[in-house]
């Protein structure tokens, strides 16, 4: 019970958290988060050097350094609004979201659930992917997202239950495939990030920003498997409102052979998330070691 201590205070300080940013006006509250995330900024001395030298590596060549330094001040700015957006999602409701929201490209998304195969949307850690999710369970569409595990179980159990109070279930841990076919088959919606470092044995190498990054094979392999449309869509604030953007599938025709029909796939949302960002690097999560698995000649030389 001692043990569980620490973890059952850091899930009780983000409740109470949730109920301060309720209290806070929306103006204000994203005043608040941007000053958190300036803060971090400054105090981060890791995540600091290494979304600098991410930002350096991927936009060197095309923004100066004192504007790659602003990148990366708003990027920790536009990860602390997100996080006391994040606070208030039990207290969301149909109304409140439509009008913070803004979506475009919905035709898109009915267009392809009308195929009978379920969708598999890709997107990225660009906007508030969260909130993005919960726009459009809101306006029906059953959506589920395949997310990561904390090591906390107390925030991880507060952490899922913040995003399925706004109907987005969670897929994680054992099962997860399972889960993911038979939401595909019922004619749903899976959500699958695509924008974060793998390890060896789920992804495979393919340029991002010039570099190899190892990517997740799973919206590839999946796609092959099921026939079900791949549908990009990622969201970017704009002002107070967040615009979500959804685009029209990526088609891809068919490769006889496994191995490069899921590079080529692989290697078409790696290009599509890449172009994404550069419209909004601002907005974009570069403290995360996107390029931390390295190709096998890479590291024994």
């Amino acid at each position: 019970m001692w043990a569980k201590l620490p973890e059952m205070f850091a899930a009780l300080f983000i409740r109470m958290f949730g109920v301060i940013g309720l209290l806070l006006p929306r103006p204000v509250l994203l005043f608040v988060g941007r000053g958190i995330g300036e803060f971090a900024y400054l105090l981060a001395f890791r995540r600091r050097y290494l979304a600098l030298e991410n930002i350096r590596l991927a936009l060197g060549q095309e923004i100066s350094p004192e504007e790659q330094r602003r990148v990366a001040v708003r990027s920790f700015a536009h990860l602390g609004m997100n996080l006391m957006e994040y606070f208030t999602f039990p207290y969301l409701n149909q109304r409140k979201v439509e009008g913070l929201t803004r979506i475009s490209g919905e035709e898109h998304l009915v267009s392809a659930l009308g195929m009978g195969k379920g969708v598999l949307c890709i997107t990225g850690h660009m906007g508030n992917w969260d909130l993005l999710g919960s726009a459009l369970a809101f306006r029906g569409y059953p959506v589920s997202l395949v997310s990561k595990i904390s090591r906390s179980r107390a925030v991880n159990r507060v952490w899922m239950d913040y995003r399925e109070a706004v109907g987005v279930r969670i897929f994680s841990g054992d099962g997860v495939m399972k889960d993911i076919l038979r939401q595909l088959k019922g004619g749903g919606i899976v959500g699958l990030v695509v924008d974060q470092n793998a390890l060896r044995k789920d992804g495979i190498f393919v340029p991002f920003f010039g570099r190899e990054a190892c990517t997740l094979t799973i919206p590839a392999v999946l796609a092959r498997r099921t026939g079900a449309p791949v549908v990009p869509i990622y969201s970017f604030r704009d002002g107070s409102k967040l615009r979500i953007v959804i685009e029209a599938p990526l088609e891809s025709a068919e490769i006889e052979d496994m191995k490069e029909d899921v590079f080529q796939r692989t290697l078409r949302y790696s290009q599509w998330t890449e172009g994404v960002i550069k419209q909004h690097p601002e907005q974009w999560t570069w403290l995360h070691n996107r390029w931390r698995t390295r190709p096998p000649q890479e590291v024994s030389r």
